[in-house]
């Protein structure tokens, strides 16, 4: 019986060569193409740089009574931070001059918008399960 189920994954295993999708010309998914990986350096390196200016500029900017400058502060210096990681990258050297430091702008922004939302998802979660664990919203 044993050796049955053995013949029938080894036939299964001869006739699904043809269908693999797969070609093993293919990087494997441990390698990150460049691109991909100044993406998720720029991603990490504007939420760290978020967290660290909020960390340490919240009182300053609470004392400033301006709400341009809290902007300035928590926007435009982890957007800069991207920037630069991006600059620094391969992101599209054949292209010079405004129209890539437009496109590495317009990106860097996208960048913290994508970091704001997931940090606003980290907060919901971690409000949803302080509020499962304490027993639940009792008025």
């Amino acid at each position: 019986m044993y050796s049955d189920g053995i013949g029938i994954i080894n036939r299964f295993n001869i006739r699904s060569v043809g269908l693999s999708v797969v070609d093993n010309n293919e990087p494997t998914p441990e390698v990150q193409p460049p691109l991909q990986r100044a993406m998720v350096i720029a991603s990490f390196a504007c939420f760290f740089s978020l967290l660290l200016v909020y960390w340490v500029a919240r009182p300053a900017a609470g004392r400033l009574e301006a709400g341009g400058a809290e902007f300035v502060v928590y926007a435009i210096l982890p957007t800069s931070l991207t920037f630069i990681v991006l600059y620094r990258s391969c992101w599209h050297r054949e292209i010079t001059g405004a129209a890539r430091t437009c496109s590495l702008l317009l990106l860097s922004g996208v960048i913290l918008a994508g970091v704001l939302a997931a940090i606003g998802v980290l907060l919901c979660l971690v409000w949803f399960c302080l509020n499962a664990t304490s027993g639940g919203f009792h008025p």
